[in-house]
């Protein structure tokens, strides 16, 4: 196991909270400070286990097979947070379109956090 890029989990929590910030389907009508801080901080728990995943990989099999950054990242946002959301939501009314807007939200804010891991190896 190698070390976790704890640099890249900082940058990719930062990356995921700016996004929350400005996607339409993510955000909510005011975005405050209290909101942002816990945001900020939800948001670094799953940058934090996504790091510990990678080190556990390994940054000589990551180099090797670079892919592995996204397919982890975009496999837990596709078959572990959107689903989850989405059972969540089957309680309640559901809204398709904002359902669909914040699983865009997910995939692509994990998508990211894979391309900060890449580019901070």
């Amino acid at each position: 196991m190698g070390p976790v890029n704890w640099l890249a989990v900082a940058l990719s929590t930062l990356v995921m909270l700016a996004l929350w910030a400005v996607w339409p389907g993510a955000r909510r009508a005011r975005v405050t400070a209290p909101g942002m801080l816990g945001a900020l901080v939800l948001l670094a728990l799953p940058a934090a286990m996504i790091g510990h995943a990678l080190a556990r990989i390994g940054p000589e099999k990551l180099a090797l097979k670079p892919w592995l950054y996204w397919m982890q990242t975009g496999g837990v946002a596709a078959f572990f947070v959107i689903p989850a959301l989405w059972l969540g939501r089957n309680r309640s009314a559901w809204n398709g379109r904002k359902a669909l807007a914040e699983a865009g939200f997910w995939l692509v804010a994990f998508l990211a956090m894979g391309t900060v891991f890449w580019a901070t190896a």
